[in-house]
């Protein structure tokens, strides 16, 4: 049975994760309002282990494992999150996403 309760949006975002207090750096390959799949090599944690992942320099989210599977980890928000923040990150809104690389238009003359 599928527990899902929001639909989920594909992503391919480099994240760094501390889980039962190990950072390591993932691929998060999903996200919704509720949770979000990261992938890497020996996540490690247990089911129930606390994380936090870090989706921005300013936007961390808390959460906990809720499943593992050879490389993949499910990770349940103890929080929703915005779903303004799930579509910044949706690879089917890749033209709407702003570039943080380029810097802005300058305001100086």
């Amino acid at each position: 049975m599928d527990r899902r309760k929001e639909d989920r949006s594909q992503t391919r975002e480099t994240v760094r994760a501390t889980i039962a207090g190990v950072d390591t750096l993932c691929t998060m390959r999903n996200l919704s309002q509720s949770d979000c799949m990261i992938e890497g090599g020996a996540l490690p944690g247990d089911i129930g282990a606390p994380v936090t992942i870090q989706l921005t320099a300013d936007l961390a989210v808390s959460g906990e494992v809720a499943w593992q599977l050879g490389e993949s980890m499910g990770i349940f928000f103890l929080q929703p999150m915005p779903l303004s923040v799930v579509r910044s990150f949706a690879l089917d809104d890749w033209p709407l996403r702003s570039d943080w690389n380029v810097p802005g238009p300058s305001t100086s003359q």
